[in-house]
């Protein structure tokens, strides 16, 4: 995940802004079948319009240069949208009749189309893909409303949690943490190191950089916070133990002074810069966060596991994107094609170069390991990835003044986890139930 600003993610909560117009413009939740027949995605001909979000335009070029260099009777062209635009310019295409014919889509924001049936419904499609079971089960599930599929996985962008190999060995440490009370002592050994070194650093006013890598901590130990099918989802904030060890854990390290003092004010706008110079022994951060700004010398220096839970196990936040296509859609069929081609091996494998995780993990070889080994990390906690499927995760928990960014700073900073647990549970609940995911 490239590092969220806090205006960023102000402007993120768009998408629950046009919710209201995605579902006015919609017939039915079951609607947008996919065209039948055996010759569906395959010998196209013509134009596919492909909408790609500028954050992730450097893998969509890459892809469709490739198609449109092997495929003469279909042309994929590219038309990049601004991460604060891509939603309402979407909404309001599909309004107006006149969507493109594909969507790479934030995979977060899904819901809010595929339970309005605004996309095809893709399930006949996948299910018959053969490699569907290697496919990513987080991207897969936030395209999955009422047994049936409106997307499919288009490119992985996960968390896991970095660490100075340097530092560890400086420190005696010989190998990194994999579980909560292991982070902890660890960074005690580090912050000992002293020369202005910290034994842990995390981006604290940075509300979308602390879901991304604080709820795969507690995925990892089986409870999450939002439970069920949109729309009978409830919360569980208030009991859920994995949250409070990990309110807990961060609240010791703040306490403790093992990060440094300007994380509280990192609004993520520097996340991962002290790590990067050398300054910090772990940071939970995206893979690209820090894999883009490595040098040959610094890949020997930093290494990269899962993002462990309490008592071990690992997750990783299923961030990226989904491909779909919308209802109305010219060239469907070519869609699927490129779709397809896209999902390939040959084209899965190319990804790394530009800073991305494939969504196949059935590409993650020996050979991958040897040429990929940061990233073969991340395809390795694939499997175990996750993402809540639910149609306020925004205001839930990316706007700075959400109930999972009030909680956390009330348990991190002020120490009063119980007390922010119990609004916790009261906001999430109040959300779930106005954004029309829980009833």
């Amino acid at each position: 995940m490239r590092p969220p600003t806090r205006g960023w993610l102000a402007t993120a909560v768009a998408a629950v802004a046009v919710s209201a117009t995605v579902t006015a413009c919609s017939s039915s939740s079951s609607s947008g079948s996919a065209p039948v027949g055996k010759d569906f995605g395959v010998g196209a001909t013509g134009v596919v319009h492909f909408w790609a979000r500028a954050a992730t335009g450097k893998l969509a070029e890459l892809m469709a240069s490739d198609f449109n260099a092997s495929h003469k009777h279909l042309k994929v062209v590219v038309t990049e949208l601004a991460e604060t635009e891509a939603v309402t310019k979407i909404a309001t295409a599909m309004r107006a009749g006149s969507p493109p014919d594909l969507i790479g889509l934030n995979d977060i924001d899904m819901p809010l189309f595929a339970h309005s049936g605004e996309f095809m419904n893709l399930t006949k499609y996948v299910d018959a893909l053969p490699y569907k079971n290697a496919l990513s089960p987080g991207h897969l599930g936030l395209a999955t409303y009422q047994g049936n599929y409106f997307g499919v996985p288009y490119l992985a962008d996960l968390s896991g949690l970095w660490y100075n190999k340097t530092l560890f060995k400086r420190a005696g440490i010989a190998s990194p943490p994999t579980d909560f009370a292991e982070i902890l002592t660890d960074a005690k050994k580090i912050e000992a190191l002293g020369g202005g070194v910290s034994g842990f650093s995390f981006a604290g006013d940075c509300t979308g950089c602390e879901a991304f890598t604080g709820l795969p901590m507690i995925w990892a130990s089986g409870p999450r916070l939002v439970n069920g099918s949109i729309p009978h989802q409830t919360a569980d904030v208030a009991g859920n133990s994995a949250l409070k060890a990990w309110l807990q854990l961060y609240h010791q390290i703040w306490a403790d002074k093992l990060d440094p003092v300007s994380d509280q004010t990192d609004t993520g706008t520097t996340w991962g810069s002290q790590f990067l110079a050398g300054k910090v022994g772990m940071l939970p951060g995206g893979y690209g966060l820090i894999a883009d700004s490595l040098t040959a010398a610094d890949r020997s220096q930093f290494g990269l596991v899962p993002l462990p839970g309490v008592n071990g196990g690992y997750s990783t936040f299923d961030g990226g994107d989904d491909f779909a296509i919308p209802v109305g859609a010219s060239n469907p069929s070519g869609s699927w094609e490129f779709v397809q081609y896209v999902l390939s091996k040959s084209e899965q494998l190319k990804y790394p170069g530009v800073g991305y995780t494939p969504v196949r993990s059935d590409v993650l070889s020996a050979a991958y390991r040897k040429a990929n080994p940061l990233d073969a990390v991340m395809l390795k906690a694939l499997t175990r990835g996750y993402a809540p499927s639910t149609l306020g995760y925004n205001s839930t928990f990316n706007e700075p003044n959400s109930p999972w960014f009030s909680m956390f700073l009330e348990a991190v900073y002020k120490g009063n986890i119980s007390g922010a647990l119990s609004s916790g549970q009261s906001g999430f609940s109040q959300l779930l139930s106005s954004s029309g995911s829980g009833s």
